[in-house]
């Protein structure tokens, strides 16, 4: 694995056709200045100054895939409301496929508003986040609503992946076929899964963070190799699929394998971080594109750390582009972290 065959890797992003099957999300953002505190309790008053919305979530991911020049295809639903349109607007703009999106009636675009303020010369810090929206109304049949959607979607991607963020958009009996006709097809299944990643199996690799690999073993992530490693086979096993690759904020990640040694890869970049909002989306989506421009898992889990390391200079839920990403790989050491053996 050299820095040429990541950079060639990335030239083959262009027009790679992806399914996205998830919980499409705006993220808002807005922006104030504060000076004061408000009498009738202690807490500051902000001048608001302005606001935007962003894709987050499958959205966000479907949105770096197509920054990083591909297509990608969304299967989910928004509501008829102004953060479903702007989704729609935003989608649409970048290039993305919105054909298997359906727009549900009495349904609120699950939105998470977050409140950032200081000073007029200081850096605006998150004060608070308010989510609303996403609860699916009564009698909804997901399977009726999205299966014929996914599955036309599916059959002409080359790639899948899988965004749950626990809305109930994505439901376990129609992402198993879904990952069973892409893989049957010699394509790639990526999961990222909040609460039920144990629903996913089969997939090429899935992207838990630590949090979320801690709650399907029932333990603590170890720090030893002999550790890892032991895990790494628990966690493959569980999910039937090819690798973990394993998220660990400031620490960077780790591949884990069935019956192979952990790779530590260690963040990528500097350690002045703006913000982490939707990182594991971008790596995500960095790695489902890896691996079908050709990479290994471990190649591959190599580019979306440096995608996620430039991403996260970024203020807000944000995208890398290809072009970025190239200009990012020039400095990337083809050096790993030693690599964790095992027992």
């Amino acid at each position: 694995m050299t820095r040429d065959d990541l950079i060639g890797a990335v030239r083959r992003f262009a027009g790679l056709r992806v399914a996205v099957y998830g919980d499409l999300i705006a993220d808002e953002f807005v922006y104030g200045l504060s000076n004061r505190i408000s009498r009738e309790a202690p807490v500051l008053i902000l001048d608001r100054v302005s606001s935007e919305l962003r894709p987050g979530g499958g959205a966000n991911s479907a949105h770096n895939l197509a920054a990083l020049g591909a297509l990608p295809v969304p299967v989910g639903v928004l509501g008829d409301d102004a953060e479903g349109k702007a989704l729609r607007e935003t989608l649409r703009a970048a290039g993305a496929d919105l054909t298997h999106v359906r727009t549900l009636s009495g349904y609120r675009t699950p939105t998470k508003t977050r409140i950032l303020g200081g000073s007029p010369h200081s850096a605006q810090q998150q004060l608070v986040r308010v989510d609303h929206g996403g609860g699916l109304p009564p009698g909804t049949d997901v399977a009726a609503l999205l299966g014929p959607e996914l599955e036309a979607a599916v059959r002409a991607a080359r790639g899948l992946l899988i965004a749950d963020y626990g809305y109930a958009v994505v439901r376990g009996e129609l992402a198993a076929g879904a990952i069973a006709r892409i893989r049957a097809a010699g394509g790639v299944a990526t999961v990222d899964s909040r609460r039920g990643l144990a629903g996913f199996a089969g997939c090429t690799a899935a992207t838990p963070n630590q949090e979320e690999a801690e709650s399907l073993l029932g333990e603590e992530i170890a720090a030893d190799a002999a550790g890892l490693a032991r895990q790494g086979d628990r966690l493959t096993d569980l999910l039937h699929c090819d690798a973990v690759v394993l998220t660990l904020g400031s620490r960077g990640m780790v591949v884990l394998r069935h019956n192979a040694a952990p790779e530590r890869i260690p963040v990528h970049g500097s350690d002045e971080v703006a913000d982490v909002t939707g990182a594991g989306d971008t790596v995500i989506s960095a790695l489902t594109l890896g691996l079908l421009a050709g990479l290994d898992l471990v190649a591959a889990a190599h580019l979306a750390n440096v995608a996620a390391g430039r991403v996260v200079m970024k203020r807000g839920t944000a995208v890398i582009t290809a072009r970025e990403l190239e200009a990012a790989l020039a400095s990337w050491s083809p050096s790993p972290a030693p690599t964790a053996r095992r027992a």
